[in-house]
């Protein structure tokens, strides 16, 4: 049995959250010509980039993501997917974490996030795929979610991950 403290995160490959279930964060694997995936570093913590729904986003996810990459690492993105949630249970909970993936569409110069609380520039990565996974420090669960971002890389981008995708 669980502790009332323990989060549990369950992956859900092309489902869409529940209406009842909320969408606490949209994060996207950004990935640029040569199979790179984009992470932030802030305040010591490396991350995905992505964020919180916001009205002006009108239920959109992609269009959250977009927003979300470009007020944090300055990145345009192409073609966004949707790659399923994960949902989660625990303190706080139950909430639902879209992941999208993305092509890389173009660096621009670095600013502050645009964000009152943080107000600061992000450092910005483009690292391979075993090293950004081992910088998240994401534990197992995350490989169904890598498994289907690999399959989505190799069909929709011809860009191989290095990792073996889900049927």
């Amino acid at each position: 049995m669980n502790s009332p403290d323990e989060v549990s995160l369950t992956w859900h490959s092309d489902e869409r959250p529940p209406a009842d279930l909320p969408v606490r964060q949209v994060y996207g694997w950004v990935l640029d010509a040569r199979a790179r995936v984009v992470l932030l570093r802030d305040l010591g913590r490396w991350n995905l980039p992505g964020g919180k729904p916001e009205p002006r986003d009108g239920g959109d996810l992609a269009a959250t993501l977009r927003r979300e990459v470009w007020e944090e690492v300055q990145v345009t993105l192409a073609d966004p997917v949707y790659l399923g949630y994960q949902s989660v249970h625990g303190p706080g909970a139950p909430f639902a974490q879209v992941r999208m993936a993305a092509r890389l569409h173009r660096l621009a110069e670095r600013a502050p996030d645009p964000d009152p609380a943080k107000n600061r520039i992000h450092e910005r990565h483009l690292l391979p795929l075993d090293k950004a996974l081992e910088l998240l420090d994401w534990g197992p669960s995350v490989l169904p979610q890598v498994a289907h971002l690999a399959r989505v890389a190799a069909e929709r981008w011809v860009l191989d991950l290095g990792v073996s995708p889900v049927a």
